[in-house]
């Protein structure tokens, strides 16, 4: 390898590394609800899920770790169409749920389903939706609700949010391994 190209890979590689970006960390893990709802009756017609605050957390993994049990959050109702696979919202749920310990904000904007099914005494929903946390970058997850009760009462109902694995930091590893490799190549034809 020439002088020359060796200068300009020494200063390419300090670059990047006096190059500084503020940049946040995703969202990782999830979170369970416990909490009441009320379904204004069967899936297929205009269907109203009205959440009786406030739920609370269960449990926390990854970013959601730190959450204390039992934390009070605001759930949003959200009405959709259709039944199963067909389910759609009649609007975005922004948020679908928050809540706030000390300067940190957790919500989840619920944007689609993928399913939703209502029946006097079973509810089973899910979608997917943009998570936010105080400090963290906006993160694509998922969304599940589902419960028992009484006719359109359920008492025993339980959300998760979860947050999906963001695919770019993968894509970069493979990319830098590659860029190593051509460079070890170009070395080794060069001698």
């Amino acid at each position: 390898m020439n002088r020359t190209m060796k200068t300009i890979l020494a200063l390419l590689a300090g670059g990047l590394l006096l190059c500084q970006q503020t940049q946040a960390a995703p969202i990782s893990g999830a979170i369970e609800f416990g909490g009441s709802a009320i379904a204004s009756g069967l899936s297929g017609p205009p269907c109203t899920i009205h959440f009786l605050d406030p739920w609370h957390s269960l449990a926390g993994v990854g970013t959601y770790a730190v959450v204390p049990f039992n934390t009070p959050a605001t759930f949003n109702d959200f009405t959709f169409i259709g039944d199963g696979i067909a389910a759609m919202l009649t609007a975005p749920d922004m948020p679908a749920w928050t809540f706030t310990i000390g300067n940190t904000t957790y919500s989840f904007d619920l944007l689609a389903l993928t399913e939703g099914h209502v029946l006097p005494g079973s509810m089973a929903i899910s979608g997917t939706g943009i998570a936010h946390v105080t400090g963290f970058d906006a993160t694509p997850a998922t969304f599940a609700l589902q419960g028992a009760g009484t006719n359109f009462n359920f008492t025993l109902s339980s959300s998760t949010t979860a947050t999906i694995p963001e695919g770019s930091t993968t894509v970069l590893l493979v990319l830098g391994l590659v860029l190593v490799g051509i460079v070890t190549l170009r070395q080794k034809l060069a001698a």
